[in-house]
C-alpha cells in the first residue's frame, strides 16, 4: 500500500515537473544575423536608411537571412536620439524576422564621425518566441554606412522551475525513507 502510494506521488511530481519544463522550453530562437545599409546622422539623431542583411546563424541561417537579403527599416521607427533614447518597436524586418530595440549604449569613443552603439532588444519571427536580443552598431561618416550585429541572447530555464523539481524531489525522498 505504501509503495503504490509512493509511486503515485513520484508520478504527480513528474507530471508537474514535467509540465513546468515544458514551459520553460519554449522555441527561442538562438544565432544571430549581421547587417548593414545606409544612414544619416547629427549631433543628437542617428537615421537609418538601407538594411541588407550579410549573414545569419543558427536558427537565423542563410536561407532567411544571408549575403544581400533585403530588409526594411520601418519608417515610421527609423530614427534614434542619442540623448532622448526610447524603446523603438519594430525597427527593423528582414527575411521573417523582427527587431526592437529597447536599451542604446553610446559608446565612450564615438564622435560624430565614427560611431559606436549597442544595447538590448527583442527579436522575433518565422514561427519562434520572442527572444531577448544583443546588438552592436558601427557606423563611419566618410562611406556613410553602417554595420550592425543582432545576436539572440541565452534564454536561461527559470529559477523557479529548478526549485520546484527539486523540492519535489526531496517531497518524495522523505515519502520513501517513511515507507
Amino acid at each position: 500500500m505504501k509503495a503504490i502510494r509512493i509511486f503515485k506521488l513520484m508520478m504527480l511530481g513528474a507530471m508537474v515537473f514535467g509540465i513546468g519544463s515544458g514551459i520553460a522550453n519554449a522555441a527561442f530562437i538562438t544565432g544571430g544575423m549581421g547587417v548593414t545599409g545606409s544612414y544619416t546622422a547629427d549631433s543628437t539623431t542617428f537615421t537609418f536608411g538601407t538594411a541588407t542583411g550579410t549573414s545569419g546563424s543558427t536558427d537565423i541561417l542563410g536561407t532567411t537571412v544571408g549575403f544581400s537579403t533585403p530588409g526594411t527599416i520601418v519608417a515610421a521607427n527609423d530614427t534614434i536620439n542619442y540623448d532622448t533614447f526610447s524603446s523603438v518597436a519594430d525597427i527593423l524586418q528582414i527575411g521573417g524576422w523582427q527587431f526592437d530595440m529597447s536599451t542604446l549604449i553610446v559608446d565612450s569613443a564615438s564622435t560624430f564621425d565614427r560611431l559606436k552603439f549597442s544595447g538590448t532588444g527583442m527579436l522575433s519571427g518565422n514561427g519562434y518566441d520572442v527572444t531577448g536580443a544583443t546588438w552592436t552598431l558601427s557606423a563611419n561618416s566618410t562611406g556613410s554606412s553602417y554595420s550592425m550585429s543582432i545576436s539572440a541572447a541565452v534564454v536561461p530555464v527559470p529559477a523557479a522551475v529548478w526549485l520546484f523539481g527539486s523540492g519535489l524531489l526531496g517531497l518524495v525522498g522523505i515519502a520513501r525513507r517513511k515507507a
